[in-house]
């Protein structure tokens, strides 16, 4: 009786060593999965945040000539270049008038078994031109 319950338990652990190794693939690309993702969102969040602070600042100094590298300190650590930043008046430069900026970024991700491939990562922010004395 003992003899068939051990045999019976080595071929069960032999079909659960056999299941894990079918497993453990999907696992470990899901959890990578989830990683990469993870910093694709903080990294769409850091743009947010950089879009939002170079757009107040352009409300109250639309003709500062370092907006641009503020918007970029802003966007630490991302690699982003005064081409990715696109500051725009669609309807003039008089108080009350919005501003616009926008940030673009291409976020490369790369999941171990499947490969990588790019995301592009793209905020706006838009704000009223305001009166602003020195």
């Amino acid at each position: 009786m003992l003899k068939i319950i051990a045999n019976n338990l080595k071929k069960e652990k032999g079909a659960s060593a056999v299941e894990f190794a079918l497993i453990l693939p999907i696992l470990i690309i899901l959890i990578f999965g989830i990683f990469e993702f993870s910093i694709a969102f903080n990294n769409y969040i850091t743009i947010t945040h950089a879009a939002r602070e170079g757009v107040r600042l352009a409300a109250v100094d639309l003709n500062n000539p370092d907006l641009k590298n503020i918007i970029i300190e802003r966007a630490y650590p991302l690699n982003i270049n005064e081409d990715d930043i696109a500051i725009s008046t669609p309807e003039g430069t008089e108080i009350g008038d919005p501003v616009e900026v926008e940030i673009t970024y291409t976020f490369s991700m790369s999941i171990p078994l499947i490969g990588g491939w790019t995301i592009p990562l793209k905020n706006k922010a838009i704000m009223r031109l305001e009166n602003y004395e020195y």
